[in-house]
């Protein structure tokens, strides 16, 4: 079975700017997203004006990020069109750009502020997931993170000139991949949600690390079915990404216990 998108993903052009589904539902992504965390933050005790510089140095590092990935995963024709570079209106972000970029930026910030940086990964993780599954939809909306080609009736067909995967895919049934990664994002986010109800997590930072070792586990085998450059042992640029980020989530996980016993055997609030 196909799914036909033919509908234009700009709601509005004018001359080279457009704002389009893409932007509306990552501007979405980040509110909401937002939204959560201090909700996070505030049930155990900290205030929202403590965070303000975190978040927006989280939210500026993320956007960067973001960009600076996709411009690097897609390097040769930026190079031919490097104007194209800064036109983020028009799609085209990396995920794990940012989640790193805001994660280092925030993480400085927090430093600066005398906040504790593990505590406050853990009440990220979860508004990350969120953000990141309707985020995703903003990518379903205009083929900007597509699928490769399924070689068979089943698959998303994109239409519109307006697209933003390759000419060649318009018309093709590819891979609905943000579909995929929204499903396994909220199943993570389920996850997440069920271990720390059982106080699974002892130690502040390891359910940040748990997250970013499934998300890792997502990307890559998900990476799959996407069609982006290889870069590496036959894998794209997201699945070594997902390599190095799973081997430093599982180091975390099991150095955090060793470097905080205190807090190992307690009940931390979470």
């Amino acid at each position: 079975m196909t799914v036909t998108f033919a509908f234009d993903p700009d709601i509005v052009r004018v001359g080279a700017l457009s704002i389009g589904w893409h932007g509306i539902f990552t501007a979405v992504a980040v509110f909401v997203a937002v939204g959560a965390g201090l909700r996070g933050a505030e049930r155990i005790g900290f205030s929202s004006d403590r965070l303000t510089g975190p978040l927006t140095w989280a939210i500026v590092g993320g956007m960067v990020g973001a960009r600076l990935f996709h411009v690097a995963d897609h390097l040769a024709y930026y190079v031919a069109h490097p104007l194209e570079a800064l036109a983020i209106y028009e799609g085209g972000i990396a995920v794990y750009g940012a989640f790193i970029g805001g994660i280092v930026a925030g993480a400085i910030a927090a430093r600066r502020a005398g906040l504790p940086i593990p505590k406050l990964l853990d009440i990220a993780a979860p508004a990350m997931l969120i953000g990141q599954a309707i985020g995703r939809l903003g990518c379903l909306s205009n083929g900007d993170a597509w699928g490769a080609p399924t070689g068979t009736d089943y698959g998303i067909v994109y239409t519109n000139p307006n697209d933003r995967l390759p000419a060649d895919l318009l018309g093709v049934p590819t891979h609905p991949y943000p579909a995929y990664e929204i499903v396994a994002a909220l199943a993570l986010l389920g996850l997440l949600w069920l271990l720390r109800r059982e106080r699974v997590f002892r130690v502040d930072g390891q359910l940040f690390a748990f997250a970013a070792l499934g998300y890792a586990a997502i990307r890559f085998s998900l990476t799959f079915f996407r069609q982006e450059t290889i870069v590496w042992a036959g894998l794209q640029e997201a699945q070594v990404i997902s390599l190095v980020a799973g081997a430093a989530a599982i180091a975390a996980l099991a150095l955090l216990p060793l470097r905080a016993p205190a807090q190992v055997g307690g009940n931390r609030a979470s």
